[in-house]
């Protein structure tokens, strides 16, 4: 099985980062288990960086709603796009809704990987879970390697938040793939994560927008 998209971006984010200056800060937050992090602002710092070797142009903003929340759908291409196109996406949430946005996000590195089924870096779990918690504000953590024996708890339990936000008013942000498409085409339904569809359903009986993204 090949190894995940994600690891051989790792480097490259890093060096983002830290030309950020975010790694040391990052790091010392993370020691010192602090949480409440504004992901939207720290996002700013990072896009000065990858805006170098990305262009980011969102169209479309009229369509989020200053008044409510709701469910934003998006594709899940490589993360060299998806990364500045999701943090210019938060930043444009908060500055036109003024609410915040949350990322459903797995809750592990995946180290193989094809689809939905993956296997997590050792450790990485932990590290994840201080990261997700860093940032508690923006992210709602899911267990995404079905081999973790929270699989179906953390994954109900994620479920249960993304709906509590819905109905705060937040906006909740999913990628139904929950996996980097292969040569940047959509995968097949078949491949896509279970729960999606019932946040879809949800939003619906809240009379929330359903915003699809296609980046």
């Amino acid at each position: 099985m090949p190894l995940s998209p994600e690891i051989k971006t790792i480097p490259s984010m890093i060096a983002n980062f830290t030309r950020a200056g975010l790694t040391f800060e990052l790091i010392n937050a993370l020691t010192r288990g602090e949480t409440g992090r504004d992901m939207a602002e720290d996002g700013k710092r990072l896009l000065k960086e990858l805006g170098k070797t990305s262009h980011v142009e969102i169209n479309g903003t009229e369509n989020i709603p200053k008044d409510s929340g709701g469910l934003i759908v998006f594709n899940h291409p490589n993360m060299d796009v998806l990364v500045p196109a999701f943090l210019t996406l938060m930043i444009k949430i908060k500055d036109i809704g003024k609410v915040n946005g949350k990322l459903l996000w797995g809750s592990e590195v995946p180290l193989f990987g094809k689809f939905n089924e993956s296997f997590p870096v050792p450790v990485s779990i932990k590290f994840i879970k201080r990261f997700h918690n860093l940032y508690y504000k923006n992210v709602i953590s899911v267990p995404m390697s079905k081999g973790r024996p929270d699989y179906e708890l953390g994954r109900f339990s994620a479920l249960r938040k993304a709906i509590n936000s819905l109905k705060n008013g937040d906006f909740v942000l999913v990628s139904p793939e929950g996996h980097v498409e292969v040569k940047n085409t959509i995968s097949p339904l078949d491949s896509f994560h279970n729960g999606s569809g019932g946040l879809s359903i949800m939003a619906t009986k809240l009379r929330l927008p359903i915003l699809p993204v296609g980046i």
